[in-house]
């Protein structure tokens, strides 16, 4: 009787052991991620997204997000992304910039209702969505995203 307890404990213990190594690469997986997208932001570089990402809006944000919904064998998504990567360096620590590739996620192209590419969302801060279907020129993308900058007037009390 003994032996058959002392056996059962250490399965449990194994089995405990093995359930928090599995919450802890968890983890370890989900700190790397964040820092990876931290260093990108950081570089002025766009998050990029990959099956299994989560994209969400609605609640209100700490910095506006611009959404460059595009495919590899899309001419006018490829004409597109060197703007988007400009203007990404451009608004840096200002305006986050995500890269979603539609071919590797579609789930998150069918949850924005993305139909035709490149697709464009410029989000403010409180998460109202604008969309641009179709290509951007430099100019149009930054007047999208001035727009949906928060307001850096000062606001001045009435006497």
């Amino acid at each position: 009787m003994k032996k058959l307890t002392y056996i059962l404990m250490t399965a449990a213990v194994v089995a405990g052991m093995s359930l928090l190594s599995c919450n802890s690469a968890s983890k370890q997986a989900k700190e790397a991620a964040e820092t990876e997208e931290k260093i990108a932001e950081a570089s002025g570089k766009p998050i990029v997204l990959g099956p299994g990402d989560i994209l969400e809006f609605g609640e209100p944000m700490p910095a506006p997000v611009v959404v460059d919904f595009w495919a590899e064998w899309c001419p006018p998504c490829k004409k597109f992304a060197p703007i988007f990567h400009k203007v990404a360096e451009k608004y840096k620590g200002q305006v986050r910039f995500i890269s979603v590739d539609v071919d590797k996620c579609p789930d998150i192209a069918k949850q924005y209702g993305v139909e035709s590419i490149p697709t464009i969302l410029l989000v403010n801060t409180k998460g109202i969505i604008n969309r641009n279907i179709g290509f951007m020129t430099e100019d149009e993308l930054i007047s999208g995203v001035e727009a949906i900058m928060p307001s850096t007037e000062p606001t001045i009390a009435p006497r």
